[in-house]
C-alpha cells in the first residue's frame, strides 16, 4: 500500500470513478476535493495542468493531483489538444464531421496528472493513439469518448464499461507513473 491520504481534485464524477478503479489495489485512503480551480486556455497541457495545481493547492493547503486532458486530431494539426472541452462543449460529435472523407482520422489522446506538493510538481503523461469515428457512438464516459477509437480496438471509449476503457486509457497510463513514483519515494516527495 502507499502512503496516505492522496487527495484529487476534480469536479468530474467519472473521474472520481476511473481514480478510484485505479488506485483501488494502491489505497483506500483517496480523498477528491470540488473545488472549481482556474483551467487556463493553451494547447500546451503543462501548462494547463500546472495552472490548474497551482490554484488547486492554494485553495486546499494539501498536496494536492490534478488531470487534465486533451485530443490531438492530426487532420486539425493537432487542435484541439488541451483545448478538448471548450471545443467538444461548443460542437459536441460534428467534430466528427470536420475530417473530410479520404482524409486522416488519426487521432491522440492525451493526460496529464501532476502532483503539486506546495514547494514541487511532479508531471506524469499518458498518450493513446487511436481514430476520431466517423460518428458519435456510445453513452458511457464524457467529452470526446463517444468520437474516439484507441488502436487496437473496434468501440469508442464511450462504447466500453469502464474496467475496459481503462485498459487503454491515457489517464490510466499517466496515473500509472504517478503510481509507481509514488512507490519509489515512499511518498517522500
Amino acid at each position: 500500500m502507499l502512503p496516505s491520504p492522496f487527495y484529487f481534485n476534480t469536479i468530474n464524477e467519472t473521474k472520481i470513478k476511473e481514480i478510484k478503479e485505479i488506485f483501488t489495489v494502491y489505497s483506500n485512503d483517496l480523498k477528491f476535493l470540488q473545488n472549481n480551480v482556474v483551467e487556463v486556455l493553451s494547447e500546451d497541457i503543462e501548462t494547463v495542468i500546472k495552472a490548474k495545481a497551482a490554484d488547486a493547492y492554494r485553495k486546499c493547503r494539501v498536496p494536492v493531483i490534478v488531470e487534465h486532458g486533451g485530443l490531438l486530431i492530426e487532420y486539425l494539426n493537432g487542435f484541439p489538444g488541451a483545448l478538448s472541452k471548450p471545443m467538444w462543449d461548443l460542437m459536441g460529435d460534428k467534430i466528427t464531421q470536420i475530417i473530410p472523407s479520404g482524409k486522416s482520422r488519426k487521432a491522440t489522446a492525451i493526460s496529464g496528472v501532476c502532483f503539486c506538493t506546495g514547494m514541487k510538481n511532479h508531471i506524469f503523461m499518458g498518450e493513446t493513439t487511436g481514430i476520431i469515428s466517423q460518428k458519435s457512438k456510445g453513452i458511457n464516459g464524457f467529452q470526446w469518448d463517444p468520437i474516439f477509437i484507441p488502436d487496437g480496438e473496434t468501440r469508442t471509449y464511450a462504447e466500453m464499461d469502464q474496467s475496459d476503457k481503462l485498459i487503454y486509457s491515457q489517464a490510466a497510463k499517466a496515473y500509472g507513473k504517478l503510481i509507481e513514483f509514488l512507490k519509489t519515494t515512499n511518498g517522500n516527495t
